[in-house]
């Protein structure tokens, strides 16, 4: 227990600095994913999902903008063919899922996406997508199911020869093994996965983990040595941690230092321990705080008042059980100096405390019980009609002003959808006469080329977008777009684009910026938003059809563009539609 409480309070000033409003890092990070394309797009969408999943952990209410922005990532990787970021995402999804104990869902995913990365033969993400789902199982209670998962991956991993997986395999079984406190399997795997795991530079994070949760495994057996020679080996696994990742990882910092502090505090080595205490103080910036083991420091340099100044403040602040261990913490203390007196006193005060508390959680018990009873003894005999009369009638007009308010809001949302409709078709009619236009002229251009002079005037007359040369560049364009829905391919090559339109990538976006307004990619979208709408005219297809027609990767990319486009979704777009016929 001692060893939880300390992990956790390594890690908390690592999670108080995550919640630091991060507003700023996550609009720099947007602004990134829409300007640039390629790696430096993924790169930008798993910085900004990894502020998400940091958040997630303290606020499960925003697990729906993490989910859809994986969604938003997994989209972008496969349209780069990035398999490899693709199972990164997975991965990530799932642990997610666990956090959230969504195991159904972890167990129904895992196989898919398992499938996925063995036909690709990305076997890092393969092999690491294991781990969340044996943590499924171990947080349901089947460890049985959880070791032959773990033993599966193992088997696999050694068809292949590939190193990581077997590390990972024998990591996962060691946890497992570490919840039955099997000590001698746990301690046989976790070697063994340090043992293949040394040479695999991307599973440094597991191999500096897998240190951490051996000493603490040596500690508990009191093999206190033997944990302090581990700690002296994991220095050189930081080390090269850090210079993999190019950044320092203060928590597998912490977690050698913990391993140290515990293993010369437990063999009462307490000089050597006050030097871990001192180091731990520092790189939390003094938010690392143990009354108990800061105590017996300085009480085995014989500084009991100061020992004693500590453990007073721990035991003002401690919860009556904790203040418990604390005040036999003091005993211990006290019986340094001989000091039997204020022992005993202190010894009379802990039963007092201890009988104390045990009474207040049995009264607390019996008054709770002792009021419910009596509240409802009170509503039974008296109020039990006139409650239930209440409450029907207060239902009924709950539901008569929901109904009403349910029937406004209905009808407010229809015609606000049926404006937008019909505005949408003016707005189609309109650009069908602006390109009929537009056309005509080109046409007569042709046949009598107009002087500079007229054309400056025709234009100024008739507002036609760009200049002659720049429209028959972006109608050769539509026309290569068009053909066969071109546009609707996931992997539109633009270099390849500007080529058989005979032209440079500079001129067709000048091109098209005069004449349209957008950006290729602005203009193949627009095409693609264009086709969606006469496909939702047909009820046969279903959205995610029409999705997949259109060149959207899925269904919640079109309904997001749709409603950017048009503030309205392709389904109340489509319901409009039938109600105007």
């Amino acid at each position: 227990m001692k060893n939880i409480l300390l992990f956790f309070a390594l890690l908390f000033p690592f999670f108080v600095s995550a919640q630091e409003d991060n507003q700023a890092q996550k609009d720099s990070l947007r602004n990134v994913i829409r300007t640039t394309d390629g790696k430096e797009k993924i790169t930008a969408y798993m910085r900004l999902a990894n502020i998400y999943y940091a958040e997630v952990r303290h606020d499960a209410q925003k697990i729906d903008a993490l989910f859809a922005l994986y969604d938003e990532l997994d989209a972008e990787a496969e349209r780069q063919g990035d398999n490899t970021n693709r199972g990164a995402v997975w991965v990530n999804k799932l642990q997610a899922l666990v956090g959230l104990h969504q195991y159904d869902e972890v167990i129904k995913l895992a196989p898919d996406y398992l499938a996925f990365l063995e036909k690709k033969q990305e076997w890092e993400m393969y092999y690491r997508l294991y781990t969340p789902l044996i943590n499924t199982y171990t947080e349901q209670g089947n460890d049985d199911e959880a070791l032959a998962t773990a033993q599966k991956m193992f088997e696999h991993a050694k068809a292949n020869n590939n190193n990581s997986g077997m590390g990972l395999a024998f990591f996962n079984m060691a946890k497992i093994y570490s919840g039955q406190r099997r000590f001698t399997e746990v301690e046989e795997c976790y070697r063994k996965s340090i043992a293949l795991l040394q040479d695999e530079k991307s599973m440094l994070n597991v191999l500096t983990d897998a240190h951490y949760q051996l000493g603490i495994c040596l500690i508990a057996q009191t093999r206190y040595d033997e944990a302090v020679q581990l700690a002296d080996e994991m220095e050189d696994v930081v080390k090269r941690f850090e210079e993999a990742t190019g950044v320092p990882q203060p928590i597998a910092y912490r977690q050698r230092c913990a391993i140290y502090l515990d293993a010369y505090s437990l063999s009462g080595q307490y000089d050597k321990a006050e030097i871990y205490y001192n180091e731990l103080e520092r790189v939390t910036n003094g938010k690392f705080v143990d009354y108990e083991m800061k105590a017996y420091i300085l009480a085995s340099h014989k500084q009991y008042a100061e020992a004693l100044e500590v453990i007073n403040k721990g035991i003002e602040e401690a919860s009556p059980s904790f203040k418990l261990q604390l005040m036999g913490a003091k005993m211990m203390i006290l019986s340094r100096q001989a000091n039997s007196e204020e022992i005993e006193q202190l010894f009379r005060e802990s039963i007092e405390l201890l009988i104390d508390t045990q009474n207040d959680k049995m009264n607390a018990q019996l008054d709770e019980i002792r009021t419910q009873y009596e509240v409802d003894k009170h509503i039974a005999e008296k109020n039990r009609n006139r409650n239930y009369f209440l409450f029907a009638l207060g239902g009924c007009l709950l539901l008569a002003i929901a109904l009403a308010i349910w029937i406004h809001h209905s009808r407010a949302i229809v015609k606000k959808n049926r404006g937008l409709y019909r505005q949408i078709k003016e707005q189609d009619r309109l650009a069908e006469e602006l390109e009929a236009m537009t056309q005509q002229y080109d046409q007569i251009a042709q046949l009598i080329p107009p002087t500079a002079e007229e054309e400056v005037a025709v234009a100024e007359n008739v507002n036609l977008p760009g200049n002659q040369q720049q429209r028959k560049l972006v109608s050769r364009l539509r026309e290569i777009l068009l053909n066969d829905n071109y546009f609707a391919n996931y992997d539109i090559d633009l270099q390849k684009l500007t080529s058989e339109i005979a032209t440079n990538r500079t001129y067709l976006f000048e091109a098209l910026k005069a004449v349209t307004g957008k950006t290729p990619m602005e203009y193949i979208t627009y095409l693609r938003l264009d086709e969606a709408k006469r496909l939702l005219d047909n009820p046969t297809l279903t959205i995610e059809t029409i999705a997949l027609d259109c060149g959207f990767n899925t269904s919640r990319t079109l309904y997001r563009q749709f409603r950017d486009r048009y503030r309205i979704s392709p389904t109340e777009y489509r319901k409009m539609a039938r109600m105007e016929i």
